[in-house]
């Protein structure tokens, strides 16, 4: 395992310079970077420092996109309990330019280092990892192959915040110029080439392994499948709205008028993506990758049922660490605090352990109507749900066979939580809506959540609870279990690709080069839904034709096209994804500048609660597709441009 108690050694300290000037990246004490590489141990202890600027994943902070858009929403930035005053900032529409929140250019305001430090010590690993005592060559390749991935990762990074942005090729040598140090901006086809041709030399080397096999010393390491994974998804990226022929960036030029976004849609990038994404797809299946499936038995009375495997099969999709659904995951570290924030309440328990069961990372209304319904088609096009009336109180009744094991028997609830997929009730936790966890007996004693005010998942007080009147059960591992016995939060290593995404990338990658979709469009897109309990004897065609008040949808280019993109808003909800993706898709104009909606959680009555409360409005203008360059640093640097808006 990369293990990030590197991250404190001195080693770091001295090859971390302090001075603000980000990009000047001259090497300093060589006489320590010397002795960095005097044997394996050491040479090592450098690998990990490397590694520690991924930023952690299910950190909210660190990994802002979990909730700067309208999939989650907490009831404060900041009390007793919580302090987020930066990626909850960003979700209010509240990022500057004189000090920007979650600042990776620099480091601070969230960000726990500048990325551009992290290119220089990567720099000074493959620069000097050349010789060392004790490393067999074998290793020293594999070491190398890493470290340039992790440049790749870097870069990608970067380049989704803040679009162009300077390429750390080499570090500046020791006695460089003031001038020298004052780099410019790449275009985004620059930075994406360059990540491209990182990934390919690692691919020529042949020196990454296809699977991690001491999962528990090397949880983490970068792989094939992951390498070929992040080539993809820049190029992806690169042929997605957002930087493919965007006027919106046209301001954007260099010092010779070069356009550092190109201004003309250039078809070929997504043949390039596809065609990236195919090879990534068949290294990762060469390599045991797939859709997961959860096939274990439970230890509970009698077992579990076809209904609560298929839930499990979407949770532990996420919190099993070495299932085969995901291709790179890094360090369960944080996990359990997000599943804390995660976790609601049912019994006394619960209550008496509150610091295990924060209950407040709730997601939004806006998040909960984008799962289709129980036929996979979307709520306001299935011709049998009553979607007009889906805020309407109703309730199940023990002849209901469907929500025996989702929603509480004679129940009331919202018409919105019935008849919806397998997804939903595996993904979304609600006021009546069942909690399977080893805590459950058996699966005819399937807990249920009371979210209404003074209820024990309700507002109780003037802190922790949920804004929403949501859970987030699927970041919430099955296994935990919250008892003044003895209580177990069994952390996971939070993903940062899944097979999914690269199955739903793929689809949408066909579907952009073809004139309308054909069976290679339908066939990814078909596996994700068929591992999600979907199109069941059938397939999406026959739904669409059957369920759908727009039955030819996935017949057209535009149609497959907002199929696609609800379908990967849905498999991967909560993931971070669907902040990256509106991003992408240059749809976050829309979907972010509508209201953050859940119920009315200052009510206990039933008709009071199910109320639907707009919980803050906010505007996502144009200049918030891209991070802004701080002000300091423009001073410093005269030769970068600011992000238009800024």
């Amino acid at each position: 395992m990369i293990n990030r108690k590197y991250y404190i050694l001195i080693i770091l300290c001295c090859f971390t310079s302090c001075e603000k000037d980000f990009l000047n990246v001259v090497p300093d004490n060589i006489a320590t970077i010397d002795l960095a590489f005097n044997n394996r141990a050491t040479a090592e202890r450098f690998l990990s420092t490397c590694y520690t600027y991924i930023p952690e994943h299910a950190h909210i902070e660190q990994n802002f996109s979990l909730i700067a858009g309208d999939e989650i929403w907490y009831y404060a930035e900041n009390d007793f309990y919580m302090n987020n005053e930066t990626s909850f900032r960003i979700a209010k529409g509240l990022q500057n330019s004189s000090s920007p929140y979650l600042n990776y250019w620099e480091g601070g305001r969230g960000a726990p280092h500048s990325l551009f430090v992290g290119l220089r010590d990567c720099n000074i690993f493959l620069e000097n990892l050349i010789s060392v005592p004790g490393l067999e060559e074998e290793e020293r390749q594999r070491w190398l192959a890493e470290v340039k991935v992790l440049k790749a990762f870097y870069h990608f990074w970067l380049l989704r915040m803040y679009g162009p942005i300077p390429i750390i090729r080499d570090n500046l040598y020791v006695g460089a110029s003031l001038e020298e140090s004052q780099v410019a901006r790449n275009s985004v086809d620059e930075v994406v080439d360059y990540i491209v041709e990182l990934i390919d030399e690692v691919i020529a080397s042949e020196a990454l392994p296809g699977i991690i096999n001491y999962i528990y010393t090397e949880q983490g390491r970068i792989t094939l499948p992951a390498a070929k994974a992040i080539k993809a998804k820049a190029l992806v990226l690169a042929a997605s709205p957002i930087f493919n022929g965007n006027t919106d960036f046209s301001e954007l030029i260099d010092s010779e008028g070069n356009h550092l976004v190109n201004q003309t849609y250039d078809e070929n990038k997504w043949v390039k993506a596809k065609d990236a994404l195919f090879d990534a797809i068949n290294e990762a299946h060469s390599n045991g990758h797939g859709l997961y499936e959860f096939t274990d038995q439970v230890p509970i009375n009698g077992d579990i049922n076809d209904v609560i495997r298929q839930e499990l099969t979407q949770r532990a999709g996420i919190t099993d660490p070495f299932n085969k659904g995901i291709i790179w995951a890094f360090e369960p570290a944080w996990t359990g605090d997000l599943q804390q924030w995660s976790q609601p309440r049912w019994t006394a328990d619960h209550q008496a352990l509150f610091n295990y069961t924060k209950k407040s990372h709730a997601p939004t209304l806006n998040m909960v109507e984008t799962f289709y319904t129980k036929n996979g088609v979307p709520i306001n096009e299935d011709i049998s749900w009553d979607y007009d009336n889906r805020f309407n109180i109703t309730s199940t009744n023990e002849n209901d066979e469907y929500h025996k094991y989702y929603i509480e028997n004679d129940y009331s609830t919202a018409k919105l939580h019935l008849n919806r997929e397998p997804r939903f009730y595996s993904t979304i936790g609600f006021d009546g809506g069942k909690w399977f966890s080893l805590e459950t007996t058996n699966v005819e004693q399937i807990p249920h959540l009371n979210a209404k005010a003074g209820a024990p998942s309700g507002k109780n007080g003037f802190e922790i609870y949920s804004i929403t009147g949501y859970f987030a059960k699927k970041l919430v591992h099955f296994e935990n279990i919250i008892s003044l016995q003895g209580s177990t939060i069994k952390g996971y290593s939070f993903p940062i690709i899944r097979m999914s995404d690269l199955y739903l990338n793929y689809a949408e990658a066909l579907n952009e080069i073809k004139s309308a979709p054909d069976n290679e469009v339908y066939e990814f897109i078909q596996a994700v839904r068929y591992n999600a309990g979907l199109d069941d004897g059938g397939d999406i065609l026959n739904t669409w034709a059957q369920f759908s008040n727009n039955p030819n949808k996935p017949t057209t280019k535009e149609g497959m096209r907002a199929i696609i993109q609800q379908e990967r808003m849905v498999e991967l909800a909560l993931e971070g994804y669907r902040y990256w993706d509106l991003r992408r898709w240059k749809l976050a104009e829309d979907y972010f500048s509508r209201p953050i909606r859940g119920w009315n959680i200052f009510r206990s009555d039933v008709e009071g609660f199910y109320e639907v409360e707009n919980i803050y409005y906010r505007n996502f203008l144009k200049k918030d597709y891209l991070w802004p360059i701080s002000q300091n640093e423009l001073l410093r640097n005269p030769n970068l441009i600011q992000n238009p808006g800024w």
